[in-house]
């Protein structure tokens, strides 16, 4: 009887604790109070380190601002960073970087104290904030030149003046790397579908082409939507012909039996004469340059292009985005 009548309850205790220990870690799909990776709080405005499953940009949150004035007259506030809308996209979870300028993106004006409320999860990350400081710092140490030498000596010179836009910089460069090697792809992948179709006589189809391969052109690497995840029960043969946006991440293993470059057919395991065919159109960063001839690797595919093929046989142009094992 005991026993019986002590069940329900270890049930919602087990229940309450899940509830309660899934607030101390970052979750995209979860709105309210946002569980950071990392702050950097600045005289201008703070960046937030924040998990995104492929869908999450700045949009995706508002500031909660709480004024206090302290007893000697002076203004505090204190920032709490709120999820508005979960991201629902299926992408592999990643940290992303986001900057919020305190006077533009808040109306924070005049002297104040400002503080961040948020909750930090201390989990290791490759590329941090604190490791692109960290190597700012030393670089500006060493670049020091012999004017700013003698003004150190003054104590005039304020290196922070050099810092911040090179931070801001690399943080801005790694947030738009990835969509403008997506949109490279995709210009590659268009323009062999011209070439393809100008050999085989279509000409009609060549002129349609090349207006799209004109659209992508002048279309902002702003606009390049990021990649999301596929569910691989998810059918694909069905997409109509064309642009893949956004692009599809789809998991294979490649052979690579000879150096890999843009325009290679992958060879991946299943792959019979009935496809799936994936032509590498671009890839992330060094990446090809780790495939070593002879060797097998789990590789995330980026589909960002469905060609015309015959029936129902998948045939993509594709973005290498990463290695499993890398």
């Amino acid at each position: 009887m005991f026993k019986k009548a002590r069940s329900p309850f270890l049930f919602f205790l087990a229940a309450l604790m899940s509830i309660n220990l899934s607030a101390q870690y970052p979750d995209a799909r979860r709105t309210g109070e946002e569980v950071l990776y990392e702050a950097l709080l600045g005289a201008k405005g703070l960046f937030i380190v924040v998990e995104s499953n492929g869908c999450t940009q700045k949009e995706s949150f508002k500031i909660e601002t709480t004024k206090k004035i302290n007893p000697d007259g002076t203004t505090s506030y204190v920032l709490t960073v709120l999820r508005k809308m979960p991201d629902e996209c299926k992408r592999l979870p990643e940290q992303i970087v986001l900057y919020f300028d305190l006077e533009k993106d808040l109306g924070l004006k005049g002297k104040f104290t400002y503080s961040l409320s948020n909750k930090i999860f201390p989990a290791a990350i490759s590329d941090s904030l604190s490791s692109i400081v960290e190597k700012y710092f030393t670089l500006e140490k060493a670049k020091i030149s012999k004017a700013e030498k003698a003004e150190l000596a003054t104590g005039t010179v304020k290196t922070e003046t050099t810092f911040l836009p090179a931070l801001k910089g690399e943080l801005e460069h790694k947030a738009a790397l990835i969509r403008s090697e997506l949109k490279n792809a995709m210009l590659i992948a268009i323009g062999s579908e011209i070439d393809r179709y100008r050999q085989r006589g279509d000409l009609k189809k060549a002129e349609e082409l090349s207006r799209q391969l004109e659209k992508f052109r002048s279309l902002p690497e702003t606009e390049i939507p990021l990649p999301s995840e596929e569910n691989e029960a998810e059918a694909t043969p069905f997409l109509s012909p064309g642009p893949i946006l956004p692009p599809k991440v789809r998991t294979a293993e490649v052979i690579v039996k000879e150096p890999l470059q843009i325009g290679s057919i992958l060879e991946v395991k299943g792959m019979t004469r009935s496809g799936p065919f994936y032509h590498l159109a671009g890839s992330r960063g060094d990446i090809l340059q780790k495939l070593q001839p002879g060797k097998i690797y789990k590789v995330d595919l980026c589909l960002i292009y469905k060609r015309e093929y015959f029936g129902f046989i998948p045939n993509y142009y594709v973005y290498l985005a990463g290695l499993k094992d890398d």
